[in-house]
């Protein structure tokens, strides 16, 4: 056993695709704010807002979650080793393809996945503060016999 829980890693990565295919469109839906805004470096100097919780406007403070959690996402994102961050973010927020990401890395499709998936498992990662993407693997489904290198 390690210092961390084991992770279902095909299953983390598909959470943090529906994340960024699904969710993260819907909060930008929901703060109001384009996709545009999202991606100019400007979106960093959104505050937060109100600092106190009121009842009765809980559909402002929606909104204000929901452009934290974008505020969130992009500031981790930025926070991603290299390569991982030009993958998250023009796949993710750039729309760019996985071609053209491939030739702006200059690797070959082979390779590009594998850092896409780390890249992915790397998010959940430093996500999981804000809101956990893991898949946990249970004690008793976990294999005695370790994977060979």
């Amino acid at each position: 056993m390690g210092l961390l829980p084991d992770i279902d890693e095909k299953k983390t990565i598909e959470n943090v695709k529906n994340y960024f295919e699904h969710e993260f469109p819907r909060l930008i839906a929901q703060s109001h704010i384009s996709l545009t805004f999202v991606q100019s470096p400007s979106f960093d100097s959104i505050g937060s807002g109100i600092s106190t919780r009121n009842n009765q406007e809980d559909k402002i403070i929606g909104k204000l979650s929901a452009k934290e959690y974008l505020k969130i996402t992009m500031k981790l994102i930025s926070n991603c080793p290299h390569e991982y961050m030009l993958i998250l973010k023009n796949y993710y927020v750039h729309n760019m393809t996985n071609d053209d990401l491939q030739d702006l890395l200059g690797y070959g499709s082979t390779r590009y996945n594998e850092l896409k998936n780390l890249a992915l498992l790397y998010f959940a990662d430093a996500f999981t503060d804000y809101y956990d993407l893991h898949v946990y693997i249970p004690e008793n489904e976990k294999s005695d016999i370790m994977p060979v290198s």
